[in-house]
């Protein structure tokens, strides 16, 4: 499996947007676990495709969230088909070019 370059861009504080080739595939921010009451960092990918419970978690730090997304993210993106591939730029373009 070939691994994708994957950037973050900080959108607010604790809040990154997750990138792949200027493409926004997802975010990973700092939220209170209310449950548990402590800080945990989540993760989830956000592509306009259908997607299942585990493209979206949590985890202890933002290095291990960034590590968990990035195993989602492969599995994720090896699963598609080039159909889909084109189906998902071309609703995120259309996306893009709606914005006032």
């Amino acid at each position: 499996m070939t691994e994708h370059a994957l950037t973050l861009r900080q959108a607010a504080d604790g809040d990154y947007h997750v990138y792949r080739e200027g493409r926004l595939i997802g975010r990973i921010r700092k939220t209170e676990d209310h449950v548990h009451g402590s800080v945990v960092w989540s993760w989830n990918i956000t592509v306009p495709l259908p997607v299942s419970a585990w493209t979206r978690g949590s985890a202890d730090s933002l290095e291990a969230a960034q590590k968990a997304f990035r195993a989602a993210w492969e599995q994720f993106y090896a699963s598609l088909s080039p159909e889909q591939i084109a189906r998902w730029h071309h609703t995120q373009d259309a996306r893009i070019v709606r914005k006032p």
